[in-house]
């Protein structure tokens, strides 16, 4: 892992733009335009591969009941991925996402099974349609990006490879050249070189892939099946 702190970051920024004795470029301002960049780092690292940043948690589901808070959820619930829902834990099936023009057909509607259930986000509310019975439902999230506090905190951010900490840099650097009108092609253009290379990093992060997402782990993407080295 690759540790960078709110110190270290700012140090970084005003170094990039020559502003280390601005009067201008504040802790405060450092501070937001380097939260900002933590989100939209994080943003294009999970556009990549959203899989590698999801999390799980368990949801207990209360007969009628059809809305949760998806903060009591999770605290650091950021956006849904994927929900299933199960009658006992045990056996789950996928809940899939309803559009809203639909709604009025769920309308009084209490589940009698959970093959049926849908769902949708509405602000920070998960809710179910029809009304489910008594289960629970399993929730795949990707959590919130990192962010320091204030200008005293001392946190160490974690990072999985150097360009990730670079990256966050070179967009705060970007912002505050836009902040003072200022030219920002050149920082657009590294910070493009950058993403680059941390989608191609991403790729990097399973390199042995463990695992098969084909129906039939003995069925390659092209139809056929191995068995004792022959393809029949």
């Amino acid at each position: 892992m690759y540790t960078r702190t709110f110190a270290q970051f700012s140090d970084a920024v005003q170094k990039l733009g020559g502003w280390e004795n601005s009067i201008d470029i504040t802790p405060d301002v450092l501070l937001q335009v380097i939260n900002d960049a933590l989100v939209e780092g994080y943003d294009t690292m999970v556009q990549k591969w959203a899989d590698y940043y999801t999390l799980d948690t368990t949801l207990t589901l209360v007969a009628g009941q059809d809305t949760y808070s998806l903060a009591s959820v999770s605290a650091n619930f950021y956006k849904l991925r994927h929900v299933d829902v199960s009658p006992d834990g045990s056996r789950f099936y996928r809940a899939y996402p309803y559009d809203l023009d639909t709604q009025h057909i769920y309308t009084a509607q209490v589940a009698n099974t959970m093959h049926g259930i849908r769902y949708r986000v509405q602000a920070q509310n998960l809710i179910f349609a029809p009304k489910p019975t008594a289960g629970v439902a399993k929730l795949y999230y990707i959590p919130q990006p990192q962010q320091f506090a204030s200008t005293a905190d001392v946190t160490a951010l974690q990072f999985d490879v150097p360009a990730e900490a670079r990256l966050v840099v070179h967009i705060a650097h970007r912002d505050l050249l836009e902040r003072s009108d200022l030219s920002t092609v050149s920082a657009e253009r590294q910070i493009e070189r950058l993403v680059s290379k941390l989608q191609v990093a991403a790729d990097a992060r399973d390199a042995g892939e463990a695992f098969s997402l084909l129906d039939n782990p003995n069925r390659d993407e092209l139809g056929s099946y191995a068995f004792d080295g022959w393809d029949w």
